[in-house]
């Protein structure tokens, strides 16, 4: 079954003068999946959590960075509700047409341009980078918070910066991509029989490698173990019936891979931090989607999105 994703707009967020949009903010279980009409580069900034991204759900900390192209759906998610360390996020959004006040700074501009094209990729990920680009986002949030005289300006000289690094990452390879491809079959028959008996070392044999450099692998690309990833896997799948269907909570615990509804209920209060028909109760106050029409409008939105921040609200570290 295809489920609906939310869309989130660009117009509801930025004014007509400045299709850019810049917010810090907690990530929890209030955002579902998602996509958009705008690029958006994140960069986790405090804390640990996962983030389900295209068909992939990665472990992300402190200093990832991702750039994510039109139509990705992705969203956010600490390990628990009870977690004490939940991922901190600043996010830098702009319409794709915003880069292009920059194409005659740049002598390698047909290069750079591609690293913002959403034809050929989902998503770029950058493991661990220190905090270079996020010092950058994080002065971009300080001006576009406090829109002292000339931030505008400001502004592009730091969006300059950052897309300058990108392109330096891109030409040297700053990504875990090789491991990344070593494991996408796995990857790939996770996600397309999350609901069958997965074994370890049928998994392992997909590649070919040992069980135990299969884990290490795992461990190292997603923070997780297999057997912690395909249940992280069925939680979500879990998550998204409950959100858009309205089977039972027993049909759901069989459709994601789990015979026993118990142990299901159990495991997803574990990783979520509420029952299965809470969440549901939770999605159903939801809105599905999220169009605001007029500046009014974009202006209360701005202030009732999940982690996003009115432009007048006072500017924190």
């Amino acid at each position: 079954m295809k489920i609906p994703k939310k869309i989130i707009r660009g117009d509801s967020l930025w004014e007509p003068d400045l299709p850019l949009f810049v917010n810090r903010g907690g990530e929890s279980f209030l955002l579902s999946m998602h996509t958009h009409d705008f690029v958006e580069i994140a960069y986790i900034t405090e804390g640990r959590g996962l983030h389900y991204i295209g068909t992939d759900l990665l472990h992300v900390e402190q200093g990832d960075l991702f750039v994510i192209a039109i139509g990705t759906p992705h969203v956010f998610r600490p390990y628990s509700i009870e977690q004490d360390n939940n991922p901190v996020v600043y996010n830098c959004v702009f319409d794709r047409n915003y880069i292009q006040r920059f194409r005659y700074s740049l002598p390698q501009w047909g290069e750079l341009q591609r690293i913002f094209q959403n034809g050929d990729y989902e998503y770029r990920y950058y493991k661990n980078q220190q905090d270079e680009i996020g010092a950058m986002i994080e002065k971009m949030y300080m001006e576009y918070t406090m829109r002292l005289p000339g931030y505008q300006l400001v502004l592009n000289s730091y969006m300059l910066n950052v897309i300058s690094t990108l392109y330096r990452y891109e030409i040297l390879g700053v990504s875990p991509s090789t491991t990344r491809n070593r494991l996408d079959r796995v990857f790939k028959h996770i996600h397309a029989s999350f609901h069958e008996n997965l074994k370890v070392e049928d998994l392992a044999a997909l590649v070919p490698i040992s069980t135990s450099h299969l884990q290490r692998l795992f461990r190292q690309l997603s923070g997780q173990t297999v057997t912690e990833y395909v249940q992280s896997w069925r939680i979500k799948k879990g998550c998204e019936l409950l959100s858009y269907t309205s089977e039972s909570v027993q049909e759901i615990a069989g459709k994601v891979g789990y015979k026993d509804h118990a142990y299901f209920h159990a495991l997803f209060k574990r990783k979520i931090g509420m029952s299965p028909v809470q969440y549901r109760k939770l999605q159903e106050r939801s809105s599905t989607e999220f169009i605001p029409l007029n500046k009014a409008d974009r202006l209360e939105a701005r202030s009732n999105l999940p982690g996003m921040i009115n432009k007048s609200s006072t500017f924190h570290k």
